[in-house]
């Protein structure tokens, strides 16, 4: 599967994924500015709720609108998206939406927020702001601590089953792959 990455949401330089699986076009995470890169109808896959990672997606041509149950009412609501705290205009989505976990592999990774998931295709984890390559993402903003202790013990169990190639793609942040990963977040132990 070749995956695109697309910088978007400035100042936030979110990582906007594009790929494609059988004719259907697929974005991960859309950020503001994507449809300078993308022009097709797509199928959106949301990691997560924050305002960054859902501004984008009124530009594009949504076939169909993938999000956790727990996230969902994030797409209308923007102090819970928090767009009304970071960004110059509120953040509403107001499409129809369905429950990624009905339709795609995830794992849920509450932590950062409660509905935090890692979209997972062959080769390929989409982690969203839960795992970055060196880190963790935040828990203040909307997050819990307790959850992502647990999380983490999860996520960690989780990779060290995976083959060291896979791809682990970020919301935010360079690309890495499993066992560098598990090499280099001190997060998730060696």
């Amino acid at each position: 599967m070749k995956v695109s990455r697309y910088t978007t949401s400035p100042p936030f330089d979110v990582n906007t994924y594009v790929f494609e699986i059988d004719g259907t076009l697929y974005v991960i995470d859309p950020g503001e500015g994507i449809s300078q890169f993308v022009s097709k109808p797509v199928v959106v896959l949301v990691t997560h709720g924050h305002c960054d990672h859902i501004s984008g997606i009124l530009e594009l041509d949504v076939r169909g609108l993938f999000i956790s149950p727990e996230d969902a009412f994030t797409l209308t609501d923007p102090a819970a998206n928090l767009s009304s705290d970071f960004m110059d205009h509120s953040v509403i989505v107001d499409l129809p939406w369905e429950n990624i976990d009905l339709h795609f592999r995830t794992l849920k990774v509450p932590g950062h927020t409660k509905g935090s998931r890692f979209i997972i295709f062959d080769g390929v984890v989409f982690t969203g702001d839960t795992v970055f390559a060196d880190t963790i993402g935040r828990i203040d903003l909307g997050g819990s601590e307790e959850k992502m202790k647990t999380t983490l013990k999860k996520v960690k169990e989780f990779f060290k089953n995976l083959p060291e190639d896979w791809l682990v793609c970020p919301g935010h942040g360079e690309i890495t792959t499993v066992g560098d990963l598990l090499k280099r977040n001190i997060f998730l132990g060696r």
